[in-house]
């Protein structure tokens, strides 16, 4: 491959990284969006094949401004009175600039336009969305254009040495070709070096740049969030079909203890979202919605170690609901307003939708026996609701539940509760299967499910437990969450996935006094665990080892590079920094304080301010002069030690000889055009006057191994510290008298 097809192939992949950034999210609100990176693509392979292998093909200027100011702008309005999305529209218009201008001939001031349009939907695609997507996108958007800025200089370079006036820099074995041999190891080192310094100092200032409050909080106008597959504020029973669960990510969790310090999860954690209490037809309603401001007293009143902290990155969900584990002390949100509660049922929710992603944290009790704080319990008119169900039905519901919980007293409402769980989850009757099937469509589907197919889906086992726990007067309600997730030992994080929504139920068994009637409710979780985890686990087909890297990156970029905000930056950098401060300036005290009362009381000086004085100044010089003594006695020292060690010393005129012959071959070839510019090592301009004596025909190519001996010998004296025999230095200067005479000829 020829440099200039190395140059451009890269320069179209940065381009296509670039619209990919732009377009990976933006299919929610223009399903051609995904066209564009592939139609960038293509157009880069045709310039390939065509504009850039020949001069003078391409479309000319004339055209391209018909194409700009006519097509272009009549597809963005087109676009935009489709979709209403003016920002993706504007966006759009940047690929169309690019696809023209890729296919023009183009010069070094259109390849820095072609940048600045790739950089402008990078940035547009970052503002749009931050998903994982995105963020391994722009990753290798960022590399690749380090490497294209690389090759760019070197093709500027070029084409300034060519329009020199007659002078080659390089051989050109091949017409066109102006650095044959490019991926040599120096060059690749050096490309590497680049690369990581860049994103090593890049790293240094997003670390240490100041942070709003609230970071990555704005809202998206115009842009859709996504819809949770399993998850919903309403249940449908009895649909045909099959639920298509998905890998698609929720959320991400970090849990804290209460000394603050990172845990693991709990055994199979129910993230509780909301809760249905209405049941019609076959359909579960949400309770109503309420709100309530969270107290800091449950929190305060809790031992440290009874609290476990959530830290939840929620992913753009087009629901108000928020998740965490029961029972919550407390839920905030840094730099904004906190999360609110609901007091009807104890769930949390926000104000609004947000289109981008959504940051808080909850504080839980790990006493699950705990009941809610702040919970109010329900009133008749709720409580009624709890015991709802279709007259028909509970009747036939009873006649399968009394049987069930014969042997436990009515005052044991849990052990009766749990009697029934038991039969559901245990009994080994009933089976855990996404077919959603009806078998009597004339009867409800939670009775079609209990007498009939006996196999179903979370919602189907939730359903028939609450509705007989109704049937003999337990008042119950039904969950709808996420249960369990994949927890990374490399990350320290739990990832929650779309396929891990579940519904449980919440069975009222009593209430206690805590300044308010505060209800009890107990968990209960009627769906075989074991059959679901086996379904849940083929879901994504990806490995154990894959997603724990996978998950790894995307934590980094979900916490460390989208999630940066002004709270994560003061505890992870300007918390310590101040730490270290702190203890250095408690030592240096500690010190000034051991030298007051030693040193300074041998010299009289009582306290700090003592020291400023005209005595003070006396010894401070005379203890500045004895250091800069016993500094330069060390150093005399180690170097007659050092000269010792090596030997006797050099014979200076090899020393200089060896020098003054590499001095005397820069010289000679400069007089030729050829000039070592200060960034370039003495090896490489050896290796490029090689190449240059090479190019100049025969009468130049039988000393154009004379650069590397004198280059090497140079080395040899300048930086091995060794000595020139005689013999050599006569050779040396042989081999430059002739390579002078040669130039001449």
């Amino acid at each position: 491959m020829s440099f200039s097809h190395l140059y451009r192939g890269s320069f179209y992949l940065m381009l296509f990284l670039a619209t990919l950034v732009m377009s990976i999210d933006a299919t929610t609100d223009n399903q051609i969006a995904m066209l564009y990176p592939p139609a960038v693509a293509v157009a880069g392979a045709i310039a390939l094949l065509t504009v850039d292998r020949r001069t003078g093909q391409g479309i000319s200027y004339g055209l391209s401004l018909g194409l700009s100011w006519g097509v272009s702008i009549i597809l963005v309005y087109l676009e935009f009175q489709i979709t209403q999305h003016l920002l993706l529209s504007l966006a759009h218009l940047l690929v169309y600039l690019q696809i023209i201008k890729m296919l023009m001939p183009k010069t070094v001031e259109d390849d820095w336009l072609l940048c600045a349009l790739g950089l402008m939907q990078v940035l547009v695609g970052t503002v749009m969305s931050q998903s994982d997507e995105v963020g391994a996108a722009l990753f290798g958007w960022a590399l690749v254009s380090l490497w294209v800025l690389g090759l760019f200089y070197l093709q500027r370079e070029a084409q300034r040495q060519r329009a020199a006036r007659g002078v080659m820099v390089l051989p050109a074995p091949v017409p066109g070709v102006p650095y044959p041999g490019l991926f040599d190891p120096s060059f690749l080192f050096a490309s590497v070096r680049v690369v990581a310094i860049t994103l090593a100092l890049g790293g240094l200032i997003f670390l240490a740049m100041p942070r709003r409050a609230a970071i990555g909080a704005s809202r998206r106008a115009g842009f859709t969030a996504k819809h949770l597959t399993g998850f919903g504020e309403e249940v449908q029973l009895g649909q045909l079909g099959e639920i298509l669960e998905n890998d698609s990510v929720v959320m991400s969790i970090e849990l804290f203890g209460g000394s603050g310090n990172r845990t693991g999860p709990p055994d199979e954690p129910l993230w509780r979202g909301t809760t249905m209490g209405r049941y019609e037809n076959g359909r579960w309603h949400r309770i109503r919605l309420e709100s309530k401001g969270f107290s800091s007293e449950p929190l305060l009143h809790t031992l440290p170690e009874q609290v476990l902290r959530q830290r939840i990155k929620l992913e753009p969900t087009d629901t108000k609901v928020l998740f965490g584990l029961r029972p919550m002390l407390d839920a905030t949100r840094n730099g904004a307003a906190a999360p609110d509660f609901n007091p009807v049922d104890g769930s949390i929710h926000r104000s609004e939708v947000s289109t981008s992603s959504y940051d808080y944290d909850v504080y839980s009790s790990t006493d699950l026996a705990r009941p809610q704080p702040l919970e109010d319990y329900p009133r008749q008119e709720r409580f009624d609701l709890m015991l709802q169900v279709p007259e028909p039905l509970k009747t036939r519901l009873r006649a399968i539940a009394r049987p069930l919980v014969a042997a436990i007293p009515a005052s044991d409402v849990a052990g009766r509760a749990r009697a029934l769980e038991h039969y559901l989850r245990d009994s080994g009757g009933f089976g855990y299967t996404l077919q959603m099937d009806v078998t009597d469509p004339a009867i409800d589907p939670v009775e079609d499910f209990l007498v009939n197919r006996k196999q179903g889906h979370c919602a189907y086992f939730a359903s028939a437990l609450t509705l007989l726990l109704r049937s003999i007067d337990i008042p119950a309600r039904m969950v709808n969450g996420f249960k369990g997730g994949d927890w990374n030992e490399l990350a320290n994080v739990m990832t929650v996935r779309e396929k891990y929504a579940h519904t449980w139920v919440e069975a009222l068994t009593g209430s206690v006094f805590q300044g308010s009637k505060i209800p009890l409710w107990i968990t209960l979780d009627p769906t075989p665990s074991q059959e679901r985890n086996l379904v849940v686990a083929r879901v994504g087909g990806v490995s154990h080892s894959v997603r724990l890297f996978s998950d790894l990156i995307r934590y980094v970029w979900v916490f460390y590079i989208a999630g940066f905000d002004a709270e994560r930056q003061d505890r992870l950098v300007y918390r310590p920094i101040r730490l270290l401060l702190s203890q250095a300036r408690s030592g240096y005290e500690m010190i000034l304080k051991a030298f007051m009362t030693g040193f300074g009381g041998l010299l009289h000086f009582t306290d700090l301010a003592s020291f400023f004085s005209k005595r003070g100044f006396a010894v401070s010089f005379a203890a500045l002069v004895l250091f800069a003594g016993v500094y330069r006695l060390v150093r005399w020292s180690v170097r007659r030690l050092l000269r010792w060690l090596r030997g006797p010393d050099r014979d200076p005129s090899a020393l200089a000889a060896g020098v003054l012959f590499y001095r005397r071959l820069t010289l000679l070839l400069a007089e030729y055009g050829l000039v070592r510019p200060p960034a370039e090592t003495p090896n490489e301009f050896a290796r490029r006057a090689t190449g240059f004596l090479i190019g100049r025909g025969p009468e130049s190519e039988p000393v154009s191994d004379v650069p590397p001996e004198v280059v090497d010998a140079f080395y040899r004296v300048r930086f091995g510290h060794r000595t020139l025999t005689p013999d050599v230095l006569r050779h040396l200067e042989a081999r430059l008298d002739l390579l002078e005479s040669r130039l001449q000829v």
